[in-house]
Formats: C-alpha cells, sequence, structure tokens
C-alpha cells in the first residue's frame, strides 16, 4: 500500500500487509490522504482518509480480481 496527501502525486509513505491483512502507518495529522493498494491479479482500489477529524481510522479493503464485472454476479 502506498499513501500520499490528496492532490500530490507523488507518494511518501508505503506499508505492507501482515500474513492477517493488517496494516498500520504513521502520517502527520491534518491532511486529507490518498491510500492506493496494488496487488497482483486485483484491480488497484484508491480509498480517501480525513485524518483532519479523526487521527485513528480502520479502513475495510475488498479486492476485487482483475477484469471481474462490478454487478455482483458471480461468473
Amino acid at each position: 500500500m502506498r499513501i500520499r496527501r490528496s492532490g500530490e502525486k507523488k507518494f511518501h509513505w508505503e506499508t505492507f500487509t501482515n500474513s492477517r491483512g493488517e496494516f498500520a502507518v504513521r502520517v502527520p495529522p491534518g491532511f486529507d490522504y490518498e491510500v492506493v493498494t496494488h496487488v497482483k491479479k486485483y484491480d488497484d482500489q484508491t480509498l480517501s482518509v480525513d485524518s483532519k477529524v479523526d487521527v485513528q481510522q480502520r479502513l475495510s479493503i475488498k479486492l476485487e480480481p482483475q477484469g471481474q464485472a462490478k454487478t455482483g454476479a458471480k461468473p
């Protein structure tokens, strides 16, 4: 996972999940951030995080296989 301030192109932080898919990262409070997930064979996902209100947050990310229709129908 890579993290950057919203509106910036350059990523400033990077972290990896543990064997249970958990991760933690510390960033300066008071900014909006984007968390970008990149996993082989899955679509990249971008989540927005507002650290102006809550300095500790839990994120839930559901990976979607590449090319899978987003209709909810199973192949």
